[in-house]
């Protein structure tokens, strides 16, 4: 299981040069532009700390966590929230390690989960939707097909349930977190789910749509993503191409190789200030470059510029290709 950095830009470190913070972020505190993060296995422990936060306290078992989260009062919630999602991970760990768990999660818990969540009335309100998010998430993790089902659900959540689309990010986030786990039915349904996301207007949804669908190898997905490859945004196009790459589909090369560039970047944050602050450009030029070498389709007629590129990362990161491949470009 891996983690991805979704920190905010504006929460970064100022650059090593001294200059100044990068502006308000336009993702706001939901997610950086997943060019730069595209591999979408996420721990969905990030969810919980975003709607509930984390509360220190005596831990409960599993079972007592769920009732908890289902009839105990507020802050009772938001504890057994946490400490539920992270029971179920420590369980999910130490099953793909071959390890014993720590939390007693036995065949009969699934059930138990199922039933608390089927127990729900339909949220009201916006203050309704976390706890029927969370358990729809958890049933997912555990490989039950109604969790996966009705994630989808919840990624079409209506502005009145969801006024700022995060509930529909993170039922996204996790779909494609847990992609690569997912049955040919359940991860057909998922990737049609987020293929239907990609019209949409929020900019947010949409790049955690094409970001996830790199763990999710259905029929349609090449499709999708290759039609993505035109847009006018480059972060869209750009994550597009990486996804493609993840897949082992070369369409997107002429779209790495543009992220390899300043120029792109600088028309962005022109026409938008808050874009693309340094490091984000930095890691972004990085993700571009390996992509390109895992594809087999090493940018021989850069490489030698990147290898004096004034971004001592991007530096470095060139000519530690050059080595492997024999020497500096152009030697």
């Amino acid at each position: 299981m891996t983690e991805i950095d979704i920190r905010d830009p504006d929460s970064e470190p100022p650059p090593a040069d001294g200059g100044a913070a990068a502006p308000e972020s336009p993702y706001k505190n939901l997610l950086v532009p997943l060019v730069v993060v595209p591999a979408l296995i996420v721990m969905v422990l990030v969810l919980v700390f975003v709607l509930f936060g984390a509360i220190a306290g005596e831990e409960d078992s599993p079972r007592e966590n769920l009732d908890r989260l289902l009839r105990g009062g507020p802050n009772e919630r938001q504890q057994a929230a946490f400490n539920l999602v992270r029971q179920v991970l420590d369980y999910r760990k130490a099953s793909s390690e071959g390890a014993a768990p720590q939390w007693d999660i036995d065949p009969s818990f699934l059930p138990a989960l199922r039933s608390a969540r089927e127990g729900l009335s339909a949220p009201e309100s916006d203050a309704d939707v976390p706890i029927p998010l969370v358990l729809s998430s958890l049933l997912a993790q555990l490989g039950d097909p109604e969790g996966v089902a009705q994630l989808c659900e919840l990624t079409a959540l209506s502005d009145e349930l969801d006024p700022q689309h995060e509930y529909r990010m993170y039922a996204a986030w996790t779909l494609g977190a847990i992609g690569k786990e997912l049955a040919g039915p359940e991860r057909d349904l998922a990737a049609r789910t987020l293929i239907g996301l990609l019209d949409g207007a929020d900019t947010g949804l949409v790049l955690v749509a094409i970001a996830g669908l790199q763990n999710l190898a259905a029929p349609e997905t090449i499709g999708a993503l290759r039609g993505m490859l035109a847009s006018r945004a480059l972060e869209q196009r750009g994550s597009a191409a990486l996804s493609l790459a993840a897949l082992g589909d070369s369409s997107g090369v002429s779209v790495l190789k543009e992220m390899l560039e300043l120029a792109p970047y600088a028309a962005e944050r022109a026409e938008d200030p808050r874009k693309w602050p340094p490091q984000r450009v930095s890691e972004s030029r990085r993700k571009a470059l390996d992509a390109l070498f895992e594809l087999g389709s090493p940018p021989t007629d850069m490489l030698s510029t990147l290898e004096e590129d004034p971004d001592p990362l991007v530096r470095e990161a060139a000519r530690a290709r050059a080595r492997a491949a024999g020497g500096r470009a152009g030697e």
